[in-house]
């Protein structure tokens, strides 16, 4: 059907905006969703591709794909966006990393957990940039773990967990174990805290995003006192606002423990957006 008068006045009243006008009102589509903004600069007229020439750039930099760089002892699929446990692999060394985040404003993004065994030790949270020191909501008991690695991966201290749930919360939580979740990640980047939303629910208590506490537990690896490989601490990030970091993920199972079925961590939407 021909549009009518008023609908060919209203898009050429669009088009007559400033370039400027037009882009800027494009990025606040993206960062609301990804995939229509991108529709908005490629399925439309030339004018309006033309003026929105930046933003397919700036969505690829809002795709979510775990690095295999980052990634230790999980297999990636499903175009980066599927995380999978490849063996009973124990903590120790088992992580996976995303692409670098905005270091201002907010960011969010959606897990699914699809946790098939009941014994795993499944984290998501954020890393540093270098992957080496991590915050990760523990999903079998709701607290929030952070991580120190050396080099090689290897876990070298253990700060303090953090609080995130209320106790109604955490019965609620207990009594949903081995469902599979959907779980929402909140970064406040400019206060440097953390939140988590567990299939809808209300957010969880913010979790300051911070270097390890002094009372952290010191790990040695190798009972190395003469020549072994020693990487005492992990370089604690600065993490005041602003600081880089990357969406996280570990899955995991106690040692001699063997599941039929591999957990799984996916990227829902593939792509960050602004809560």
């Amino acid at each position: 059907a021909r549009p009518s008068m008023a609908q060919a006045e209203e898009h050429t009243s669009l088009l007559s905006l400033p370039d400027e006008i037009l882009l800027h009102a494009a990025r606040l589509c993206l960062s609301a969703s990804l995939p229509a903004a991108v529709r908005l600069a490629t399925q439309t007229c030339h004018t309006l591709r033309r003026a929105l020439q930046p933003l397919p750039a700036e969505a690829e930099r809002r795709r979510l794909r775990w690095q295999p760089s980052l990634t230790l002892r999980h297999a990636i699929s499903s175009d980066g966006r599927l995380l999978t446990k490849t063996h009973a692999n124990g903590q120790d060394c088992a992580c996976a990393a995303g692409p670098l985040l905005p270091t201002a404003g907010r960011s969010a993004w959606r897990l699914r957990v699809e946790e098939a065994d009941g014994e795993a030790a499944i984290l998501v949270g954020v890393c540093d940039a270098a992957g080496r020191s991590e915050w990760g909501l523990n999903l079998r008991r709701g607290d929030l773990v952070h991580l120190n690695r050396n080099h090689k991966g290897q876990i070298v201290s253990v700060g303090k967990s953090a609080v995130l749930m209320t106790f109604q919360q955490r019965v609620a939580h207990l009594a949903n174990l081995d469902r599979v979740k959907v779980v929402e990640v909140i970064v406040d980047h400019d206060a440097s805290t953390l939140t988590f939303s567990i299939d809808g629910a209300p957010p969880l208590l913010p979790a300051p995003i911070s270097p390890c506490a002094a009372d952290a537990t010191v790990l040695e690896r190798d009972g190395r006192r003469g020549g072994g490989d020693v990487d005492a601490v992990a370089p604690r990030a600065s993490l005041s606002g602003g600081a880089a970091l990357r969406p996280y993920a570990s899955l995991s199972v106690a040692a001699g423990k063997q599941s039929q079925r591999p957990d799984r961590v996916s990227f829902c939407d593939g792509y960050l957006y602004a809560p």
